[in-house]
C-alpha cells in the first residue's frame, strides 16, 4: 500500500496569462491579466462500455474529446480582444466585422494549494468566443458582474499525440516553473513575468 496522501485543499484564481499562437504555433510573447474572478475547466473522456457474453466485456476509452475552459474576468479589455478575437480597433474604438476569426492562443493560470504552493494549469491551443455584455444599473454601492469567456481547446501538435492540458504543481518533486512555463507558452515566449 502507498503512502497516504497529504491533507490539502486548492482555492483561488489568480495570474492568468496568455499567448496568440502563430500558424507555426509558435508564441512570440504572453500578456498576464490582472482581474480574474472564476476559471472553470471541463474534460470530457467519453468511454464506451462494450457488451459480451451476456454482459460487460470491456471500456474503450475517447480520449479527451472536449476541454473547456471559462474565465470569468473583470474587464476584458480592448487588447485581450484584439488578441484573442482580432478584433479591430480604430480610432480608440473596437470594430466588430461579421466574419471574424478568433486567434489560437494558450493560456495558464495557477491556484493556491492549502500548504502554501501554488498548483498551476495550462492549456495549450484554443479559440475564445466572444463575451457578451452583461450590466445593470447601480443602485448603492457598485456590484459589477465580471466578463465570462469560454474557450474550446485541442491538441497542440500531432493530432494523435499533441497535448491539451498541463498541470504543474510546486509540491512535485522536480517541479520548476521556467521549465512549466516555457512546456505552456514554448521557448520562443517571453516570460509575462510572475
Amino acid at each position: 500500500m502507498g503512502t497516504p496522501n497529504a491533507k490539502v485543499a486548492k482555492f483561488g484564481a489568480s495570474n492568468f496569462e496568455y499567448g496568440v499562437l502563430d500558424d507555426k504555433e509558435k508564441i512570440t510573447d504572453t500578456r498576464k491579466i490582472t482581474g480574474l474572478k472564476e476559471v472553470k475547466l471541463t474534460l470530457t473522456n467519453e468511454l464506451k462500455t462494450l457488451a459480451a457474453d451476456d454482459g460487460p466485456y470491456l471500456i474503450l476509452s475517447g480520449g479527451i474529446t472536449e476541454a473547456k475552459e471559462t474565465i470569468n474576468i473583470y474587464d476584458v479589455d480592448s487588447q485581450m480582444k484584439k488578441d484573442l478575437f482580432g478584433i479591430e480597433i480604430q480610432d480608440g474604438t473596437e470594430v466588430y466585422t461579421k466574419n471574424f476569426t478568433p486567434n489560437y492562443v494558450a493560456t495558464l493560470f495557477r491556484t493556491k494549494i492549502s500548504n502554501g504552493k501554488h498548483c498551476w494549469v495550462g492549456l495549450l491551443k484554443g479559440m475564445f468566443a466572444l463575451p457578451g455584455i452583461n450590466t445593470k444599473t447601480q443602485d448603492g454601492a457598485p456590484d459589477p458582474d465580471a466578463d465570462e469567456i469560454e474557450g474550446n481547446f485541442v491538441p497542440r501538435g500531432d493530432a494523435d499525440t499533441g497535448q491539451i492540458l498541463l498541470i504543474g504543481r510546486e509540491d512535485n518533486e522536480g517541479f520548476d516553473f521556467t521549465t512549466f512555463h516555457k512546456m505552456v507558452f514554448g521557448d520562443t515566449a517571453t516570460d509575462a513575468g510572475h
